[in-house]
């Protein structure tokens, strides 16, 4: 039998025959010990390239989660370096690292909101390193405040993170939420640690995990620490991601000019909501508008006033409708509006409103006046999809356009 040295302690292993023993590299890396200073300047090391390297990944068109959490990532190696600091600038960089330390996850949580919406406890949140400041000033000389409360404080400000990742998000994709299990995980076990320092910190003659000893749960903390820093870059980057395409897919379905949905979005929503109307029982109106004499509008004002003008009903269009309608440009000075839940004169009422609307204030805004016709039409039992819906609202356009323009029209034949 042989016996292999680890740390200072041997330990007996069974001989195997042809077994020489370790390698000289193995042999060199067994009594290797995890030295608590080391372990914080690796951390340091990590957060200064991570929080480097995530704004070059993300580009100059990050979006400000991104920047809240590379502040997050600075931030959290400040406190690392206020932890290697400690030993000979004593307790006013163990003040530091404390307030830091919680400053970077609350900012961290700032960024979680920027992706997923409203957190709960974000505003209270920011309260954590000050109450942390206010601690260490009052505490100086109370080991269990300094200790114990300081610990207690920051296990709060993980717990806070952890529940703001695990909080429904309801507005964000769902694949865009998946990154949030691999940020909350090391935050929560990361918080446990924490706690149980806290805990032990309340008793003055308890053995106190501290960060420049070796005693297990401070290892822990190390340890965990430097896999939550990979982590969290790595679930920034998702969620950064995860931003990056709702992004294309909102863009891919807006008109650029005007912010109202493309043709392609209308026929998704517009499907959308003749599934709803039918399952409810609910009237579904399609509304076809055309400026009137727009190629005129451009000729004589410019394309610039002639996109202003656009620009202007598109406007009088969101503020008109309420949640639920769809509004679109299908191109050109042609629009669409879509009204569920409504009377079979819910056409005629908008088109009211939307025409004196108009004429209010597009001498203001444009300088001149501006008119539109209009086709409507009402869904039908035997409407395969929205296109059949805006067929007959658009032949009821061309009859406004014949009856002189500035005028609405109801489909050929009547409503059913």
């Amino acid at each position: 039998m042989t016996r292999w040295c680890l740390g200072g302690r041997h330990l007996p292993m069974l001989a195997i025959p042809g077994y020489a023993g370790p390698s000289p590299l193995a042999q060199a890396l067994l009594p290797m010990t995890l030295d608590p200073p080391t372990l914080s300047a690796v951390l340091l090391v990590q957060l200064v390239v991570l929080a480097t390297a995530l704004p070059l990944m993300t580009g100059l068109r990050r979006g400000a989660p991104v920047v809240w959490a590379t502040a997050a990532l600075w931030v959290q190696a400040g406190s690392w370096l206020a932890v290697l600091a400690t030993g000979w600038a004593g307790e006013a960089a163990a003040a530091l690292s404390y307030a830091l330390g919680s400053l970077s996850f609350v900012l961290t949580l700032r960024a979680v909101e920027g992706w997923l919406g409203p957190r709960p406890l974000m505003r209270w949140a920011w309260g954590l390193p000050l109450a942390l400041v206010v601690v260490f000033a009052i505490g100086h000389d109370v080991p269990w405040l300094r200790r114990g409360v300081s610990n207690l404080l920051m296990a709060t400000s993980l717990a806070v993170l952890v529940l703001g990742l695990l909080a429904p998000a309801p507005t964000a994709p769902a694949a865009s939420r998946r990154w949030r299990w691999v940020l909350a995980t090391p935050m929560a076990l990361l918080g446990l640690l924490t706690l149980a320092r806290g805990v032990l910190g309340l008793d003055a003659s308890a053995d106190y995990p501290s960060l420049r000893g070796g005693h297990p749960i401070a290892l822990g903390v190390l340890t965990v620490g430097s896999f939550a820093t990979v982590l969290s870059a790595l679930a920034f980057l998702a969620a950064w991601r995860g931003e990056a395409e709702a992004l294309l897919e909102a863009a891919a379905q807006t008109d650029p000019l005007t912010g109202l949905d493309n043709r392609r979005a209308l026929e998704q929503r517009g499907d959308a909501l003749i599934a709803n109307a039918r399952r409810h029982g609910d009237t579904l109106l399609a509304l076809m508008i055309d400026l009137d004499h727009f190629k005129q509008v451009n000729d004589r004002h410019g394309h610039a006033q002639g996109d202003a003008v656009l620009v202007l009903l598109a406007d009088i269009l969101r503020e008109l409708m309420r949640p639920g309608d769809c509004a679109a440009r299908l191109g050109g000075e042609e629009f669409v509006v879509l009204l569920g839940r409504t009377r079979s004169d819910g056409a005629e009422a908008f088109d009211r409103r939307l025409r004196e609307a108009l004429q209010a204030r597009a001498p203001e805004a444009l300088g001149f006046f501006v008119d539109f016709s209009a086709g409507w039409s009402v869904l039908r039992p035997g409407d395969r999809d929205v296109h059949d819906l805006l067929q007959r609202a658009d032949a009821a356009l061309y009859l406004a356009k014949g009856d002189g323009r500035g005028c609405l029209r109801g489909e050929p034949g009547g409503a059913p």
